[in-house]
């Protein structure tokens, strides 16, 4: 990518009024996060962002987003379930939203999350969650801060204008 040469991504896509679960310390075993899942088939919640991590010690995190009224469906469950996987702690981080960059060749591009990631982070986007995969970006930001992030994406990347 040269100097003068903006990066064209896709028209963003941003899911709103979403809440972060953040499962802490789950062990690492077979059907370990069964029970969540199981959770959110039971009451159709569809998950909006998954990432999952190892946290050492043959234990790993689970980072989901769901939409708010989902979450007041699962909530009253949510401490049984938490203890049936044996998580440490369940964080929550209400009010987020989930933005993708999706850009053609990214894939060919080295640096383009550094980019973005970088870009937010000089505005002082807060930035909970990140997942990257061939082709785009994605990041859990507060929900009030989307505006701002479009911006400073909007500098960043070459983005279609809205129809």
């Amino acid at each position: 990518m040269g100097v003068t040469e903006t990066l064209e991504i896709f028209p963003l896509k941003v899911l709103r009024d979403l809440i972060q679960l953040h499962f802490l310390r789950i062990p690492t075993r077979p059907g370990a996060t069964r029970p969540l899942f199981d959770l959110l088939e039971r009451h159709n919640v569809s998950v909006k962002f998954l990432l999952e991590g190892c946290s050492g010690d043959f234990n790993r995190d689970l980072i989901i987003c769901i939409a708010k009224d989902g979450f007041a469906l699962l909530e009253p469950e949510l401490k049984e379930v938490t203890d049936r996987m044996q998580a440490q702690a369940l964080e929550l981080q209400p009010s987020v939203a989930v933005v993708r960059v999706l850009g053609a060749h990214f894939d060919i591009r080295p640096g383009t999350s550094g980019l973005l990631f970088g870009a937010l982070d000089q505005a002082g986007i807060k930035v909970f969650s990140i997942a990257t995969t061939i082709t785009s970006s994605l990041c859990v930001i507060p929900d009030d801060q989307v505006a701002a992030a479009e911006r400073v994406i909007g500098r960043t990347f070459a983005v279609p204008k809205k129809k």
